[in-house]
């Protein structure tokens, strides 16, 4: 009997741990066109270590495949883009809105390096992102192509910050209205993402550190390079990390 009761309970063990993680939110799923002239790199995820959020400077009734199409909209036949910049893109309602729904919606896949903190970017990295480079597993190409190590992902010792971070954008503009910014809000009424949008946020992110724990850090689009995104955005980057602690997550 004790035999067959620890047969189960193993039994059952292996059946939460291959559950594992807990799923905090439900993701999105959906298909996205791709322009198959664009170069992107792939990576294993072991690079990424670095939580990277944005704002899409966009109405926030905006959908991820919206931004998408925004993008292969940006490229130029000598430099065009491959799908969307960011990992994940979150729809959340501005204060005392019921539009849109709070959803995460997946976008470009994780082991292929995103578009989003900035082409000169560089940041330097650890002794293990070292050796899964010198190793040859970052490599780039288009598709149907075979896919090579480019050495213009390297400035010095450094690392462009695209390779070691994901991107998730929150869809809506969180920057004040300018002649470059015409859909930003006036300073009279500024936007800000609310709490249940900052929850969402701190689920993902903890979410994506319980599969993933070389993800440690949270950081955002201003981080890296001079530019007002996230806007308002990097004023909850402190409390999404603190609700991260709900969910038995820590981020630096």
């Amino acid at each position: 009997m004790i035999t067959l009761s620890l047969f189960f309970l193993l039994n059952l063990l292996k059946a939460q741990t291959n559950e594992w993680p807990v799923e905090f939110t439900k993701i999105e799923k959906v298909k996205y066109e791709r322009n198959s002239k664009a170069k992107f790199c792939k990576r294993p995820l072991e690079m990424v270590d670095t939580i990277v959020f944005h704002h899409s400077a966009t109405p926030s009734t905006f959908t991820a495949q919206r931004i998408n199409e925004l993008h292969l909209e940006r490229g130029s036949p000598d430099d065009p883009w491959y799908m969307i910049a960011y990992s994940y893109a979150i729809n959340s309602p501005y204060g005392g809105n019921v539009n849109p729904l709070l959803k995460v919606t997946e976008g470009r896949p994780l082991e292929l390096v995103g578009a989003h903190a900035g082409s000169d970017a560089f940041i330097p990295m650890t002794e293990e992102q070292k050796k899964i480079w010198a190793r040859g597993e970052v490599t780039c190409g288009r598709e149907n192509e075979e896919f090579k190590v480019d050495q213009e992902l390297l400035r010095g010792n450094k690392i462009k910050a695209n390779v070691t971070t994901l991107g998730i954008v929150v869809i809506g503009n969180y920057s004040p209205f300018n002649r470059l910014n015409p859909l930003g809000f006036s300073l009279e009424s500024p936007q800000y993402l609310i709490e249940d949008g900052q929850d969402l946020a701190a689920r993902i992110s903890c979410q994506l550190q319980k599969k993933y724990p070389g993800i440690k850090y949270i950081k955002w689009h201003s981080y890296y390079m001079p530019t007002v995104c996230p806007g308002t955005i990097e004023k909850s980057i402190l409390n999404i990390k603190t609700l991260t602690r709900k969910y038995g997550c820590s981020f630096i």
